[in-house]
């Protein structure tokens, strides 16, 4: 990809909704899965009923992270569609423009 203003090709494509969507994802997947992590402490408290307490902790983090993983996969989906219609899809590393591949 060559730069529309000053011709280099040191040129990247930024991501930027991608990355932006994923770790607002994360955040928000994180929380859901930390409120919904109620069942998910209880299981564990369940499952993990020979030692106390630990079963409860792995089941909260369990659903924390895989709330987290979840989220943070279906934000940077979102995010993806804005890299394309919203924010500038490359930059110039020569010049720091950004500019969609269209512009060139």
């Amino acid at each position: 990809m060559m730069c529309p203003h000053c011709g280099s090709s040191s040129t990247q494509k930024r991501n930027l909704g991608r990355k932006m969507g994923g770790s607002i994802g994360a955040i928000a997947g994180g929380m859901a899965g930390i409120t919904g992590g109620a069942e998910s402490a209880a299981l564990g408290a369940a499952v993990g009923s020979v030692i106390p307490g630990v079963g409860t902790i792995a089941g909260g983090i369990i659903g924390f992270l895989v709330g987290m993983g979840s989220g943070a996969a279906l934000g940077a989906i979102a995010g993806g569609s804005l890299d394309n219609d919203v924010f500038d899809e490359y930059i110039c590393h020569a010049c720091s423009l950004t500019f969609n591949a269209e512009e060139n």
